[in-house]
């Protein structure tokens, strides 16, 4: 994991580069931040590694409108055409997978 880029997010054969701009909204949305400004980011990064390869684009187009852009989840569903309620079981599972990587199962910050 040395070696790859820091806001790269592996898809089902592409990579997804993900915008600093981006990742600073979502994670002022979402009010988690780490000791270090870089550390927030790559916390942010690392939960969307390990989610399932094919929900990444997902929940980041997801957590980008409604975490970034403050949109109500409907909204945020609904602009890429997604359901609210698989919106929510997505972010949700995020929410979590973000939970545990904050609490220390990422050692790479610091």
């Amino acid at each position: 994991m040395l070696n790859e880029v820091p806001f790269a997010v592996k898809l089902d054969g592409y990579v997804m580069q993900l915008g600093r701009s981006e990742l600073e909204s979502v994670a002022a949305g979402l009010r988690e931040f780490d000791a270090s400004a870089e550390g927030g980011l790559l916390t942010l990064v690392e939960a969307l590694r390990r989610m399932p390869a094919h929900d990444r684009a997902p929940v980041w187009e997801l957590a980008v409108r409604r975490y970034g852009r403050r949109r109500p989840l409907e909204q945020a569903a609904g602009e890429i055409g997604m359901d609210e309620i698989h919106a929510r079981t997505l972010l949700e599972g995020f929410s979590h997978t973000l939970s545990e990587v904050s609490a220390g199962a990422f050692v790479g910050l610091g």
